[in-house]
């Protein structure tokens, strides 16, 4: 079994209690903004949208403004939602240079030792004084972000090669605040996810999701997947993206009710000779007879599969269109490598991991 298989079985205990996570590290780019809200928004009560919109966008934003291009800032970047228990936490990281380290640390002090009303005067202020310089900018940022969240502003920095550090930052947002109430369970560490980060670039994931997978989360998902996608300008392009559809759609069609959502995970990695696509959920009943279903269509040619793919496709026409059965057939006809598949059990069922290899 391949290693991105173990890897994947990893991270979804990494994630266990987490009711959604998300994971980026590939190009940054203003116009992914509104899609990594539309990722979460799902998870957040109404009250709690705006606040949470603004503090992605923010300390998203805090990537594209500081990140060190000459130092191989966006290669470096990572960006991370996790909803776990009362918190989403939001966390970004990338490279900054000794003079952007030295503005930002001193920034997030600062702002970290006051209390709600003396930043609420501290932003009017600098709203009216700050200049329109990157920096500048980013101080008001980080102003408002410490001023929705109403809670410190995790921060760490850890020097990397050339005189550069690489920048660590986890914003927490209490979605169900009372007055005068203290969460019931304890925020995130910062090194926690720290360490998630690491882990991210060493395997070099591009995107990484864990939740319900629904319309409304899987098309932003593939939007995103999409503009990460280099194959030259060959066919390879439409692969990848046809088998990310399949595998999502896939958790749709197998997936276990986990109180009234379809969880899984889905992984994008880069790999030396292309990319790497896989998904894993708990499966409805038991995983016998798909796990069959994949040795089988792994063991047919190019001329088996094709034939197989009409007689399938024409037996889903006259059920009325239920087509399941289809899309991993058609996944292996347009794929040469084999689809990989494992299954594991615990007390919540059957836990099925499926991926496949794409060379460009």
């Amino acid at each position: 079994m391949g290693d991105q298989i173990v890897l994947i079985n990893l991270l979804r205990h990494c994630f266990s209690k987490d009711r959604i996570s998300m994971n980026y590290h590939g190009d940054f780019d203003d116009t992914y903004t509104d899609k990594l809200i539309s990722l979460v928004e799902q998870d957040v009560e109404k009250k709690a949208k705006k606040r949470m919109a603004l503090l992605i966008s923010e300390s998203f934003q805090n990537i594209v403004r500081h990140a060190d291009t000459e130092a191989g800032g966006n290669k470096n970047s990572t960006f991370g939602i996790r909803g776990i228990d009362e918190f989403l936490h939001i966390f970004s990281s990338n490279i900054v240079d000794k003079g952007t380290k030295e503005f930002l640390e001193k920034k997030l002090e600062e702002i970290n030792g006051l209390d709600k009303d003396q930043i609420k005067a501290y932003y009017t202020e600098a709203l009216e004084n700050s200049t329109m310089s990157a920096k500048g900018g980013a101080g008001l940022g980080l102003i408002e972000m410490a001023r929705k969240s109403e809670r410190p502003i995790q921060k760490n920095f850890k020097e990397v090669e050339g005189n550069n550090y690489s920048f660590y930052m986890q914003i927490d947002l209490l979605l169900n605040e009372k007055e005068g109430a203290e969460p019931a369970s304890p925020q995130l560490k910062l090194e926690d996810n720290t360490a998630l980060n690491e882990l991210i670039i060493e395997h070099d994931i591009i995107f990484l999701f864990k939740g319900d997978f629904s319309v409304e989360v899987i098309n932003p998902m593939l939007t995103i997947m999409k503009q990460n996608i280099s194959d030259g300008g060959k066919t390879a392009g439409y692969r990848i993206f046809h088998t990310a559809v399949e595998l999502m759609q896939n958790v749709s069609r197998y997936g276990k009710d986990m109180g009234g959502k379809k969880e899984g995970i889905f992984s994008l990695n880069k790999t030396p000779k292309g990319y790497y696509l896989c998904t894993g959920n708990y499966m409805e009943g038991k995983p016998d007879q798909f796990i069959e279903h994949v040795k089988h269509i792994n063991s047919l040619d190019q001329k088996e599969l094709d034939d197989l793919y009409k007689k399938v496709l024409k037996e889903s026409v006259k059920n009325e269109g239920n087509n399941a059965g289809v899309g991993l057939i058609d996944l292996r006809r347009k794929n040469p490598n084999l689809l990989e598949v494992k299954s594991t059990s615990d007390k919540n069922g059957d836990y099925v991991v499926v991926g496949i290899e794409i060379h460009i």
